[in-house]
C-alpha cells in the first residue's frame, strides 16, 4: 500500500524517465545505483527519491523539489517517523512494512505511522526500544 507521497514520487520519476527518453536499461541502472531499488514503486524514503531525481537533474531534467509536507500540529514529526523506522529495521525479526504497520495498529489503533499522534508515537518508540534491547542492541548507542 503506497502513501500519497510515494504515488507522487512514482509519477514524477516516470515523467523524468519519459522527458529524458531513457531506455529501460538506463532507467533501471539509475534506480539501482541511486536508491538501491529495481522499481520506482520500491522507493519508500525521501532520501531515495531525491537521490534518483538528482541523477535525472544531472542528465538535464528540470526538477524543483518541493519541501517535505507540513505535518499537522500534534502529529508525529519526521524525526520520530525516521527513528521508528530505524529501530524497526534494527531490531525486528520481520523487517517488512506490513509487520511494522501491524505493530503500530496494535499499539495505537491507527493503520500507518504517518497518522500517529505524538503521544502514540512515543508509545511505539518505547516499545521498539524495548524490542531492540531484548534483541541485544543498545538503542542509545551512536554505533547502531
Amino acid at each position: 500500500m503506497s502513501t500519497p507521497a510515494e504515488k507522487n514520487w512514482v509519477r514524477n520519476i516516470h515523467v523524468a524517465k519519459s522527458k529524458l527518453n531513457l531506455s529501460e536499461e538506463d532507467y533501471r541502472a539509475i534506480l539501482n545505483g541511486c536508491a538501491g531499488v529495481n522499481s520506482s514503486s520500491e522507493i519508500k524514503e525521501w532520501k531515495q527519491y531525491f537521490s534518483v531525481m538528482a541523477a535525472f537533474k544531472k542528465l538535464g531534467f528540470s526538477f524543483h523539489p518541493s519541501p517535505e509536507p507540513q505535518r499537522a500540529p500534534g502529529m508525529i514529526s519526521a524525526k520520530q517517523e525516521s527513528y521508528i523506522k530505524g529501530l524497526w529495521a534494527l531490531a525486528s525479526r520481520a523487517k517488512d512494512e506490513k509487520s511494522l504497520r501491524a505493530m503500530v495498529k496494535r499499539l495505537s489503533g491507527v493503520s500507518d505511522i504517518a497518522f500517529l499522534g505524538k503521544k502514540d508515537a512515543s508509545k511505539v518508540i518505547l516499545a521498539l526500544r524495548e524490542i531492540a534491547r531484548k534483541a541485544g542492541f543498545n538503542p542509545d548507542s551512536k554505533e547502531v
